[in-house]
């Protein structure tokens, strides 16, 4: 039987705990796809998952990770539309109990590749999906963001923050981008931000009033809450939609919320996951199967023509090995966009 590398850890901690473990590969079921991976591309919830502080409990010893490019090497008898030989990137929707992506080789479902966008690197391949679908849902399918109007971004020097600008820019919107201080200001204007505020550093309620008019932006899309909640809840405008999908500063929940601002503003408060449009068996979440092919093609075709661009990659490892020393530097919080282990 063929074998293959492929990461796994034994027990929950940091990045020591991963282990490179040779195991046997089978052939993909009747709707899964066989993929030889190229390039492996790192997101917050895979340190989650493997510290066991994320939203599924892994079993142990248990595969890691989502994002992933490469090419088919064998299609499941069901699958349509996928091609051996063809350049193929995984999506987040799937549940990570099922499947893990980082090694040599990965099996997955079909429902969950896409082709690649024309003219990109590999480690750029595997690094916009996790970006651009999570904002997708969040700005369109829940919040209705429209060209005229203007979202708030926090923690924006994220992967998904700077998918978010892509996002809202490509319809027209306006992007107020926040950043701790102003070292990365540049990075977020050069993305395409009309304004950024540097929390730690300037009153962030008082620019978000001077730039809406006094009325606060129409969509906050929150990566951070914890010591921001207070200022959000003043920003946001009446019965506008604040989207929650990251606890950046308040991982423990701690922080109290800010209910009389909510009951004077009527603002929408949404406690976000991809996975409630693309769903994941074992968050009990079965997804939206209308609003996931909506977003297929609006992703794709923008990937395509260019006016939503490859995610930012802060730094790519060379060899499957350095996985370990990636994930060390993900949680050094060094970062202004993609770390990417390629294979």
């Amino acid at each position: 039987m063929t074998t293959i590398k492929k990461w796994r850890f034994h027990e929950y901690g940091g990045p020591e705990k991963l282990q490179l473990d040779e195991l046997p590969i089978s052939s993909p079921k009747a709707d899964e796809v066989l993929i030889n991976v190229e390039a492996m591309s790192l997101n917050r919830s895979d340190s989650l998952w493997l510290a066991n502080n994320y939203v599924e409990v892994p079993t142990l010893p248990s595969h890691i990770g989502y994002e992933v490019s490469g090419t088919i090497e064998e299609v499941g008898a069901d699958v349509k539309g996928l091609s051996l030989g063809q350049r193929v990137s995984t999506i987040n929707a799937f549940s990570i109990s099922d499947y893990g992506n980082f090694g040599e080789k990965t099996i997955i479902s079909a429902r969950a590749v896409m082709p690649s966008p024309q003219e990109f690197t590999p480690a750029q391949e595997a690094s916009f999906s996790f970006s651009y679908f999570t904002g997708y849902f969040a700005l369109f399918e829940y919040a209705r963001l429209l060209p005229h109007q203007t979202v708030l971004i926090t923690g924006a020097t994220s992967t998904t923050g700077f998918g978010a600008i892509y996002l809202a820019k490509k319809i027209g919107a306006t992007v107020i981008a926040t950043t701790r201080t102003s070292k990365k200001k540049q990075a977020l204007l050069d993305a395409g931000a009309d304004f950024v505020v540097a929390t730690e550093e300037e009153d962030l309620v008082a620019i978000v009033k001077e730039i809406t008019n006094g009325y606060g932006v129409d969509v906050i899309y929150d990566a951070v809450a914890g010591s921001l909640m207070d200022r959000l809840a003043e920003c946001v405008k009446i019965r506008g939609y604040w989207i929650v999908y990251g606890l950046l500063d308040d991982i423990m929940g701690v922080s109290p919320f800010p209910w009389w601002a909510a009951f004077s503003r009527s603002f929408h408060f949404y406690v976000y996951k991809v996975f409630h449009y693309t769903g994941a068996r074992h968050q009990g979440l079965p997804g939206d199967d209308e609003a996931y092919e909506r977003a297929r093609r609006f992703i794709e075709a923008g990937l395509n023509d260019g006016s939503l661009p490859p995610v930012p990659i802060d730094k790519e490892f060379q060899g499957i090995e350095s996985l370990p020393e990636a994930m060390s530097y993900m949680e050094s919080n060094q970062a202004a966009g993609k770390i990417v282990v390629t294979v």
